[in-house]
């Protein structure tokens, strides 16, 4: 009775080795497995670039401005009270054309020393900016670029200039993201169509920066671009696509 108790000890103790190698077998399949599909599976896609653009018109217009005073050394009140009454026409006028008060904005005034070319003061700059805000683009337009009218009323802007921005940008950039995701699968089709197969379901993506830029301008911006100073633009964008072959 002993030895057999001792002969089914000793075989206990060689049927571990045995199931540690079965284990050992049956893990290294399945890494191989998993590191072989996954070969297989970064293999079979194709990459490709879409890129969408589209033109819009801005619907909203700002226009800056700034007058300019110089007074001497003793005369800085005077110097005010002519920068104050320039603006105050100029509202009036703004007014009577029709823009709201609530558009124009304006900016305290700023003092800068004036020197002369031995390095003495010898007065002051004073300047007071203002901008507005509208939506009525056409109107502050026709302000800005005819001025003839301010000029006869004695106003004279040493700066004047338009921006211009689009309430729905917001919107534009998830429309031109869907566009240009689109036109990824549209390319990554018309690269495989000679093999037969075509792009099944997108497992990566990255879109651009947005460009937003004077019609039919080459200029970009690696971080981005808006230009603001044309009221028609472009926007564009481009995303960077991956999709698996079927």
């Amino acid at each position: 009775m002993e030895k057999e108790k001792l002969s089914n000890s000793e075989l206990s103790q060689l049927r571990i080795p045995f199931l540690l190698l079965g284990l050992s077998i049956v893990v290294a399949a399945l890494v191989f497995g998993f590191f072989f599909y996954q070969t297989r599976s970064s293999r079979d896609y194709v990459q490709v670039v879409g890129a969408a653009t589209e033109g819009f018109e801005s619907d909203i217009v700002k226009w800056n401005i700034t007058f300019e005073e110089n007074t001497d050394l003793v005369n800085m009140r005077d110097g005010y009270r002519r920068i104050q009454e320039k603006r105050d026409r100029l509202v009036n006028i703004l007014k009577e054309k029709g823009v709201s008060e609530e558009d124009i904005n304006i900016n305290p005034i700023t003092t800068q020393k004036r020197w002369d070319r031995e390095g003495q003061i010898v007065g002051y700059v004073l300047s007071q900016s203002l901008f507005i805000i509208s939506a009525e683009v056409e109107k502050i337009e026709n302000l800005a670029l005819n001025p003839d009218e301010l000029l006869d009323q004695g106003i004279f802007f040493q700066v004047s200039s338009l921006e211009y921005f689009y309430s729905g940008i917001d919107t534009l950039k998830k429309d031109l993201l869907a566009l240009a995701t689109r036109n990824a699968r549209e390319r990554a089709a018309m690269i495989l169509q000679e093999s037969g197969h075509q792009p099944g379901k997108m497992i990566w993506a990255q879109a651009g920066v947005f460009q937003i830029i004077e019609p039919y301008s080459t200029e970009v911006q690696s971080y981005g671009m808006y230009n603001t100073s044309s009221r028609k633009k472009e926007i564009k964008v481009t995303v960077h696509a991956q999709f698996l072959i079927q």
